[in-house]
């Protein structure tokens, strides 16, 4: 292998782990962090104002320096026994994720069951404890690689041994965590949540290669928010902290809405739709802009990109990551009258 190709393949990895050490070291994250519910606290399972709650995301980073990370999530949950529980509630949810990059396909694989207990705590708060358990498995497709042994001096030749061994291109893992979440209003109408998460309690063994010093460390996250009602625009600033080993995300920045139309309290004749515009900012890493449309108070779909502004961007060109979400909560009954055709609300 020549060594213009060697500095080259290692240039493109360190732009990558570089990357990646600004993130979540070891975790997947979406810039779109309040919208993965499961992925940011399992104590949020059931935190909806509808009876069911389903959410798709889709993130590819770093196509402009190398093979990207492409991520794909889905998650589930319900808030269980609300209606008979005085305000509590059982939260259960399930959520699944494929994290890949790179020719080998090197990533992570797991789905996670999370189930939190909701209780009141005076009028206008909520708290609600959340626990997560799931089985995941970390892979590389490792057939097919080119190793130093098989250039001839002339070329690549496929049929010369390489002269590796791999004991394992997979290796799975339990995995769990745990979380707090608090939320409530103020006498002025001020809605507010925050949030506590640690997962990787028992920081799982990952090593492709049976080596007991490669584990997922713990992450500890923070997140909090406020919901500001105005005469037209809803302002809603949030906030995400991410420690896992010595990497550390920071995520803030604000959303705005506002609604389009009008509701019906009573009846299903009219149900409001809303457009989102907001801006983020990830620590030393990146400016993010996001669009999000909310149809009729069910279905949102998000789209937001990552404008890469760290020491990277003279080789990313501003490129970071492309993200699409997808949302739908709905209720498995709705309690207004529908009218008959032809009547006015």
């Amino acid at each position: 292998m020549s060594s213009m190709r060697i500095q080259k393949i290692f240039a493109a990895l360190g732009a990558l782990l570089l990357g990646t050490l600004r993130g979540d070291a070891q975790d997947v994250h979406f810039s779109q962090f309040f919208d993965a519910p499961l992925v940011l606290n399992p104590a949020v399972a059931g935190d909806i104002e509808g009876d069911q709650r389903v959410a798709l995301f889709h993130r590819t980073q770093w196509q402009s320096v190398g093979s990207p990370f492409r991520t794909h999530a889905l998650s589930y949950d319900v808030p269980v026994f609300r209606g008979r529980m005085r305000g509590r509630y059982l939260g259960v949810g399930v959520h699944a994720f494929s994290d890949r990059a790179g020719s080998t396909r090197f990533g992570d694989t797991q789905g996670n069951l999370s189930v939190s207990y909701a209780l009141r705590s005076g009028e206008r708060t909520l708290i609600a404890l959340g626990l997560q358990g799931g089985y995941g498995q970390r892979s590389a497709v490792l057939n097919g690689m080119r190793w130093d042994s098989q250039y001839n001096g002339a070329g690549y030749d496929p049929s010369l041994p390489s002269g590796e061994t791999a004991a394992s291109s997979t290796s799975a893992f339990i995995d769990l965590g745990a979380g707090l979440l608090c939320r409530g209003e103020t006498v002025g109408g001020l809605q507010w949540s925050s949030g506590l998460a640690v997962m990787h309690l028992n920081q799982p063994g990952i090593s492709l290669f049976g080596s007991a010093e490669d584990r997922l460390l713990r992450r500890y996250t923070a997140h909090a928010e406020l919901r500001i009602s105005g005469d037209r625009w809803t302002w809603m600033p949030k906030v995400y902290v991410s420690q896992q080993g010595a990497a550390r995300e920071v995520i803030f920045g604000t959303l705005m809405h506002r609604r389009i139309g009008q509701d019906s309290r009573y009846t299903t004749d009219k149900t409001s739709s809303a457009f989102h515009l907001g801006l983020f900012y990830r620590w030393n890493d990146a400016v993010v802009p996001m669009l999000r449309f909310e149809h009729r108070r069910k279905l949102a779909i998000g789209l937001s990109y990552d404008i890469n502004v760290s020491r990277l961007r003279s080789s990313t060109h501003l490129r970071g990551g492309m993200e699409i979400s997808l949302q739908w909560v709905g209720a498995f009954s709705d309690q207004r009258r529908v009218l008959p055709k032809g009547r006015a609300n």
